[in-house]
């Protein structure tokens, strides 16, 4: 009985992740907007009694699909940079060339996914802008530690808030990457992204070349 309870609870947990790979896929290419439940549970191949069982709403649905992307960000990009040995500048440097390189159109990557849906959603739903909010909070505190590090290793300004410079950093890696995704200019986007790294107030040292 207890085999057949976990067998139950694993598939249910399986299918949900089904769904949220499918909203998630879905969300990236054509919108949070432009997605129906309809589109998701075809997507995942589930009808929409099981969609509704694990989702009682769309919005629902979409915080699930943010909690995805953020986990996507920090597996890939904080977690490989920021985490590990290394000093706070190497860390930092490490997380500037992981920007570097330009985004894969058909799969969600960087913080693209997470980008899109602030500038679709802030403005429409309070509780998805606060769960928005709640993500760059804590790639800035993520980044922030890095900086602290810098600082604590006499390689950036002591005197400079280290959340301000982490703020600044990551969106200059942002913007570059906007700017990427129209010009497709993959050597444009490495200069954009150095510089970003080149900016902070580093003490006698340029950052990077």
């Amino acid at each position: 009985m207890a085999h057949r309870a976990m067998t139950a609870g694993t598939e249910k947990q399986g299918t949900r992740e089904k769904v949220i790979l499918a909203a998630a896929d879905l969300i990236y290419r054509q919108g949070f907007n432009g997605t129906s439940l309809d589109m998701v549970a075809l997507g995942a191949g589930v009808n929409r009694g099981s969609l509704y069982y694990f989702f009682r709403s769309k919005k629902n649905l979409g915080l699930a699909v943010i909690a995805h992307y953020e986990a996507l960000l920090h597996g890939h990009f904080l977690d490989p940079s920021l985490g590990g040995e290394g000093t706070g500048r190497e860390k930092l440097a490490r997380l500037a060339d992981l920007y570097s390189p330009l985004p894969l159109s058909g799969h969600p990557c960087c913080s693209c996914p997470i980008g899109n849906l602030s500038l679709e959603l802030s403005g429409l739903d309070e509780e998805l802008r606060q769960r928005l909010k709640e993500v760059w909070e804590g790639v800035f505190a993520r980044v922030a530690g890095a900086v602290r590090q810098a600082q604590a290793e006499g390689e950036l300004d002591p005197g400079a808030d280290p959340h301000d410079l982490a703020r600044a950093f990551f969106a200059q890696l942002q913007g570059a990457h906007l700017f990427a995704r129209t010009s497709l200019d993959e050597d444009a986007l490495r200069r954009d992204c150095g510089r970003a790294l080149n900016a902070l107030p580093w003490t006698g040292k340029e950052g990077r070349s």
